[in-house]
């Protein structure tokens, strides 16, 4: 799916186009989540947008996010469904964040 047409959740509500805002953590959004295979996540008060995408491991489906930081990816496993709740969400945002930032401090871009 390319990145201009994935959902996004901001502010923990995923936007879709003509329906309700749907919370993060509620019922819908897990229903929602068995559906898709990749969404677009930004914490509250944050500038950093993470990409998260379902990807086939071992025969079981996981959550895998993504952030990009000067032209390199950083990647951190989330879970299975069930587990992406807007806690574990803003964790791995957090998470990659650091990373990125490590990355720009070794890399001299700081």
């Amino acid at each position: 799916m390319p990145y201009k047409e994935m959902p996004w959740v901001r502010q923990d509500r995923l936007c879709l186009p003509d329906r309700p805002a749907i919370p993060v953590d509620s019922r819908a959004w897990f229903d929602w989540l068995a559906q898709i295979s990749a969404f677009c996540y930004q914490p509250p008060a944050s500038a950093d947008r993470v990409t998260l995408r379902k990807e086939k491991r071992r025969r079981q489906y996981y959550w895998y996010a993504y952030l990009k930081s000067d032209r390199k990816l950083h990647n951190a496993y989330v879970g299975k469904t069930e587990t992406l709740t807007a806690a574990r969400l803003r964790q791995v945002c957090a998470l990659l964040s650091a990373k990125a930032r490590r990355y720009r401090v070794t890399a001299g871009k700081d």
